[in-house]
């Protein structure tokens, strides 16, 4: 008799492990609780869905998959991996329309305002802007730059989204591949340029050896003044000391940021409690459906997986997503 296919599930959901069990009457899954008291089966795990911890690696000898259920793969990829041919799969591509909304809810934010109107409201104040007053700050989308850093699959939502609000689009990435929705694309060797021209900055940049502080001292001192600057991607592709300056000394209009670099960002921390510096934390991607989302992903590539079929998102362990 065959050996079983041991998969390690992360979720205790009842819901998926009978959706996952219906595939293959060869399955055997393992749940978090189980591992924890019977920790030697961590050498049976073939696979493992939103299960393993990084230290973990090295003791899972016989994994063979990965399926991550989030996108992001920095703080997962380690050399025994590739030692082993473990692959790594992510959960790309679910995050693309709620961090698109995050982030122009974020912008609306400030170039409508709408902070102000609300802590008016709780004052119970009726007070408008002078709409001829340019110190009045409400301001329009539409007309203006949007470039997008990262046209993955965020980065080319926010695209659609942001020609939807009459803006321009020009995007920078590493390919320098064009994208239907970006006016004109740059390469990450002419980032500059892409600066320049941007009124505001969508960063959703994974954290990778090439994008780990990005947008630096350079970056900051020939972005177009008064720009705003928002980040989803990951805190460390910003220099957060380049940043703190540049909001200082007023050289750009706004940072909106859903990450940080360090994370949590310390209660002492400048950021805080800077002007025109909007902090959420880290939770752009979330939203009601973002495990169903992210089970349909790990279930499709399951059904490849049992078939040799290739699967979908898989990471590429050497550039770092």
């Amino acid at each position: 008799m065959p050996s079983p296919l041991v998969i390690l599930i992360g979720r205790p959901d009842p819901a998926l492990h009978s959706r996952v069990a219906a595939l293959s009457d060869q399955i055997r899954i393992v749940t978090s609780e189980e591992l924890r008291d019977q920790p030697d089966l961590i050498r049976d795990i073939e696979v493992s869905y939103a299960g393993l911890r990084r230290p973990q690696f090295l003791e899972a000898t016989g994994l063979r998959w990965i399926q991550l259920g989030g996108a992001g793969v920095n703080g997962v990829l380690d050399p025994v991996l590739r030692e082993r041919d473990v692959v790594v799969t992510n959960a790309s591509g679910i995050h693309a329309e709620p961090i698109t909304e995050h982030m122009f809810a974020m912008l609306l934010m400030v170039t409508r305002k709408l902070h102000l109107a609300w802590e008016q409201q709780q004052s119970r104040v009726w007070q408008g802007f002078d709409f001829n007053a340019a110190s009045s700050g409400v301001g329009m989308l539409a007309g203006r730059t949007l470039g997008v850093l990262g046209v993955g699959a965020i980065g080319g939502h926010s695209a659609r989204v942001g020609k939807a609000f009459g803006m321009r689009v020009i995007g920078c990435r590493r390919t320098g591949e064009p994208h239907p929705d970006v006016e004109t694309m740059f390469r990450q060797d002419d980032a500059l340029d892409f600066f320049r021209q941007s009124d505001v900055v969508m960063n959703s940049l994974p954290l990778t050896e090439k994008t780990r502080h990005f947008m630096g001292w350079d970056v900051f001192r020939e972005i177009k003044p008064g720009s705003i600057v928002i980040n989803t991607g990951r805190g460390g592709t910003i220099l957060t000391d380049a940043l703190v300056d540049a909001l200082r000394e007023r050289r750009i209009g706004a940072a909106l940021l859903d990450v940080t670099d360090p994370e949590p960002l310390p209660t002492d921390h400048p950021l805080w409690s800077m002007e025109n510096v909007y902090i959420t934390s880290h939770y752009s991607g979330a939203h009601l459906t973002y495990w169903e989302r992210a089970d349909c992903i790990f279930l499709d590539n399951l059904r490849r997986y049992l078939s040799g079929e290739p699967m979908i998102n898989v990471v590429d362990q050497d550039e770092g997503y």
